[in-house]
């Protein structure tokens, strides 16, 4: 750990990024779809560089609660992968066209997309997008000839009957948990108005690839840094997103 992480965490120099409190801090290994049997499979993609952030609590929490609810969670944790966003020049016209040579590991990639049922892209909101090295990924794993096809008539996808989810963390409004409709009487209005955005947005992707959105979860609740109540603050936060998940992927 370098000196300036160390001094954040120790709250000597403040910092606007979430940080779960040491004796907060959840860890949890998801079994992985290698033991499945008949289970509903979910496939994680976190972008999210540090283990001990708000984004990385809701991971966490997300994958206990699919877990506990007779489904099996694959993680692909994009920087403990080392997975590289940028496209390549040699990668360029398999990723653009389907033509030449499948990378070995885009392939390995698409194998656990096509196993599973639900895909959930998890990463904390910069600047209204996915961040880098999960857009990169959605870019060279969900290539043309595996996730669509240009057709006569425009693309199709080929990836029907698997649903698309997100999980984000925000820190916009202090409007909302959850998506379009969930607002907490606070800039409701203002709320509604930036999921609808990111609905559309979902709406698009999800349909390109020939799948379903089931939706998205905005945590955008966050507590202060080491306030005294935080693990009051965190426990409803990890609360909305079980609340959440079992609205949108089980009911």
């Amino acid at each position: 750990m370098d000196s300036l992480t160390a001094k954040i965490l120790q709250n000597k120099i403040p910092t606007s990024a979430t940080i779960i409190p040491k004796h907060l801090r959840q860890k949890y290994v998801p079994h992985g779809f290698k033991d499945a049997n008949n289970q509903a499979k979910i496939l994680i993609v976190a972008g999210e560089p540090r283990k001990y952030s708000m984004t990385y609590d809701l991971i966490y929490t997300a994958m206990q609660f699919l877990e506990a609810h007779d489904c099996v969670v694959e993680l692909r944790d994009l920087y403990d992968l080392g997975f590289d966003p940028v496209l390549r020049p040699e990668e360029f016209y398999y990723v653009k066209d389907g033509l030449g040579h499948k990378p070995h590991y885009l392939a390995k990639e698409q194998d656990l997309v096509q196993q599973a049922q639900t895909i959930i892209f998890a990463y904390p909101n910069w600047h209204d997008a996915p961040v880098a090295i999960v857009k990169g990924y959605i870019e060279k794993v969900f290539a043309n000839s595996f996730a669509y096809k240009n057709t006569s008539h425009g693309p199709v996808g080929l990836l029907q009957g698997r649903q698309l989810y997100t999980i984000m963390n925000c820190g916009y409004l202090g409007g909302g948990q959850g998506y379009l409709g969930d607002g907490i009487g606070q800039n409701d209005a203002t709320w509604d108005q930036y999921m609808t955005a990111f609905k559309v947005f979902d709406d698009d992707t999800a349909k390109f690839w020939g799948m379903k959105n089931a939706g998205r979860f905005v945590n955008d609740q966050s507590p202060h840094n080491f306030v005294p109540n935080y693990e009051v603050k965190l426990e409803q936060i990890r609360q909305a997103l079980r609340e959440h998940l079992q609205r949108d992927l089980f009911s």
